[in-house]
This record gives structure tokens, sequence and C-alpha cells, in this order.
């Protein structure tokens, strides 16, 4: 394991003056460093091919890993071994951080070959104990790096910070900002968004906003972008500051900042939340019904600076984009939602069956209400109602019945939507007698049920 633990910024900074005539200088932050270009041995090429893919799995890195390890025909470099430990992270395996630290120890087992640790090896394991909940280990590893002259980046600046303000320790983190310049180092948009995010989730969001301010105002390296705003509008309205958070917005908007899809569904569930529907409504109307990439863009942003919304968000966004009949990028904000565990509830896949039932895609609907049940995830009376007008819609009236009935033994009365699309069926002069006579008879069984 690395060395002794440093548990607070001061403890380490006397590390970085004592060698800073020395030190090398920094070198470009982790996040926009590439994957080495395919030279050497075709294992390396082979390492470089597969860490570009996008589908390395945890078993395949390790075995990749094993294979650089033994082999005797390595060009002394640790950049293919980077390479595994930088895409181990990206494979979502539960063991892929601890995978990460076991395979940087192993590291010091083959020093004699000229491999050494690099400020990009130690910035990838400080961000594994920092997603651990180690930022103490994480402090403990930037002792190390400094120790053995590798240096620190912006990377590894905004991986503590996160950690910290995932520890709640808000003070340490804005302290740790605070000397990023003074340690050769620029604070970057995502170092601010980072601490901005922390203060946020532990009731601090008007300092969040003062920095958000200072940021803009006062020369700042780099000027809030929709990501900061959004985080503090979520704030207030997550504190039950709604005046706040309309007045983040339109302080926003004054920026000559476009809000997206994602800020103002935020903002709109705040104001209903608050009993301001009119305000909520005309929030609605500037939102950019024609930027769904873009907002998909900030979402992710957000997903990757750990700044995660929340399901209400979600469906908040997912009923924009199907009523604006966007059911595709629909689909993609669910993928997300699962995939950095927000599970999706019935309201997410109500809206998304009534975006297929606008967009005429019956059959896609059924499906996804079949699903629903099979997810454990029972259909309320708006679900039913949904797709009884779709199977109405396409001239399915026996389906529809048969949904009805199916809906009464599951213990939900259908409401007056349900009975009026069952009426104007009756009333269609396209509908057979017969039919005619079913549908009068299951709604005076319906009225029954409201008299009891």
């Amino acid at each position: 394991m690395v060395g002794e633990v440093y548990g607070a910024p001061n403890q380490y900074l006397h590390l970085h003056r004592a060698r800073q005539s020395d030190t090398p200088t920094p070198s470009p932050s982790f996040r926009n460093a590439r994957v080495p270009k395919p030279l050497g041995s075709p294992l390396e090429r082979l390492v470089t091919e597969r860490c570009r893919s996008g589908n390395l799995k945890l078993e395949e890195a390790v075995s990749l890993f094993d294979r650089l390890f033994s082999s005797d025909h390595l060009r002394p470099s640790i950049h293919p071994f980077n390479s595994l430990l930088a895409a181990i992270p990206k494979t979502n395996h539960p063991d892929r951080y601890s995978t990460v630290i076991s395979l940087f120890n192993r590291l010091n087992l083959i020093r004699d070959r000229g491999i050494y640790p690099d400020i990009l090896t130690f910035g990838v394991v400080i961000n594994c104990f920092c997603r651990m909940g180690r930022v103490d280990l994480g402090f403990s590893t930037l002792g190390l790096s400094l120790k053995h002259r590798r240096g620190i980046n912006a990377f590894i600046f905004g991986s503590l910070i996160k950690g910290l303000c995932a520890a709640r320790q808000i003070e340490d983190a804005a302290q740790l900002l605070a000397k990023m310049p003074r340690m050769g180092c620029t604070p970057d948009l995502i170092s601010y968004n980072t601490l901005i995010d922390g203060m946020c989730r532990t009731g601090n969001t008007r300092v969040g906003l003062d920095l958000c301010r200072r940021m803009a105002t006062q020369g700042s390296c780099c000027e809030p972008d929709v990501v900061t705003y959004t985080t503090l509008i979520r704030g207030f309205c997550q504190e039950g500051d709604i005046g706040m958070a309309v007045k983040t917005f339109e302080e926003m908007v004054a920026g000559g900042l476009k809000p997206t899809v994602i800020t103002c569904s935020i903002l709109i569930d705040g104001l209903c939340k608050n009993g301001n529907v009119r305000a909520a409504n005309e929030v609605f109307q500037k939102m950019p019904s024609c930027e769904w990439n873009r907002a998909m863009e900030v979402l992710r942003e957000m997903v990757n600076q750990a700044i995660s919304p929340n399901v209400v968000t979600f469906n908040a966004l997912i009923d924009s984009l199907c009523k604006h009949r966007v059911t595709c990028e629909a689909e993609r904000l669910i993928d997300l939602m699962e995939e950095i565990g927000e599970k999706p509830n019935v309201i997410t896949y109500t809206a998304l069956l009534q975006g297929y039932v606008l967009e005429s895609h019956l059959d896609k609907a059924i499906r996804l209400f079949e699903r629903m049940s099979q997810k454990s995830i029972e259909p309320n009376q708006h679900s039913y109602s949904i797709l009884i007008n779709g199977y109405c819609k396409n001239g399915k009236i026996i389906e529809a019945l048969d949904l009805v009935e199916k809906m009464m033994k599951h213990g939900l009365k259908p409401d007056g939507v349900i009975i009026d699309i069952l009426r104007n069926e009756a009333n269609n002069c396209k509908t057979p007698d017969e039919v005619k006579q079913t549908i009068s008879g299951l709604v005076d069984k319906i009225k029954h049920l409201e008299e009891k």
C-alpha cells in the first residue's frame, strides 16, 4: 500500500515547496490525455486498440496487464500500463477501482525494467481512491507522487476536491482549490463545478452562488457554464428557496447563457412543488425544444462530474421529450438513468408510453407496457388510459376493452378520461353493434363501481 496518509491539504503542501525547483512542469490535464499512438510491439498495439474500443471488460484488461507485466519484449514505457489503468474505471465493474489499486501496486515489481509510474499513473490511482471514499489514501498517493518528483495536475486536484466534497469536507475542498495557483496549477471549470456541487449538496448553495459570481466577475481563469448554473438552481430548489432559484435562472440568462431543457425541467419541478404553476408554465414556454442533443451533452457532463440528476429531473426531461415527440432521445435518457443507478419508475415509463402513442408506435407502446410488469412496475391509471386510447385510435377496440377489464381486475377504477374514450367509440358509426353493446355494458359496470 502507498505510504503515510496525508489527512488534509495543508499536510502535503510542504512536500511540494521542498521540491518546487526540480519538479517537472505539470503535464496537461489527464482529462485531455489521449491513449498513446499505437507504436511498439504487437501486444502494445493490441492494448491501445482495446482501450480505444470502448467495450473493454475488466477481466480482459487484467489479462492484458498480466501479459504486459510478464513480457520480456516491451519498451521501457509506462504508457501501455497507463492506458489499461485509465480504461478499467470505465468498465462499470463493481471492483474496478480496487483492481486499479492492486495493479498499480504490482508496478513496483518491474522498476528494474525502467518502467516507472508517471503523473498520469498517479492521477488515475488518486481518482480511484477518491471514488472509493478513501480521500485520505488519495492524499497519501499524492505525497508519493511528489516524493518521486512526478508533480501534480488539474485532474489530480479535481479528484481530491471531489473526494473531499463526497466526504462533506467542503472547507478543505475550498482551501485546496484556493491553493492550486500557488502549486503551479490553474483551477479549471470542472474543479469549480465540483466544489459548487459539493456546496449545494451540503445546504450551502448561497456560498456556491458567491463562488460562481466571483468566477464571472473577478477575472477568473474560467467562467461559469450551464452546468454551474443548473447545479445552483437544483440546489436552491432542494433547499426550498424557489425565489433564489428563479433569480439564479434569470442571472444565467442575463449573462448570455441559454438554459437547456435540463435547467428548465429542474426549475419547473421546483416551481410546481411550490404551487407556482403559472411561473412554471412561463419557464416551460422558454424551454428550447429543439436543443435535445445539447441537453443530453450537458446531462452527461453533469454525470461525469458526479453531479448526478435525480429521478425527478430525469422524469421532467423525459416527459418534455415525449410531448415533443422525440422518444428516441427519451429512450437514450432512460438508458443513461440505468447506467448511473437511477431507477426509472412508473412516471418515467408512462411518459414514454404517451410518446409512443403520440408517434403512432402502438407496437412499441404495447411492448413497453408489458415490460413494466416484468420490471415489477405496476402501471397506474394514467398508464392504462394512454394505452387504451392508443388501441382505440388504431381500431383495436376489443383489445382496448380487454385492457379495461384487466385494469379493473388489478383494483384500478377507470376514470372519466377512459369513459369518454369508450363513449366516443360507442358513438362511432364504424363500430359494430355488438361491440357498442359491450362498451355500453362496460360503462354501466364502471358507473356501478363508482356508486359503491
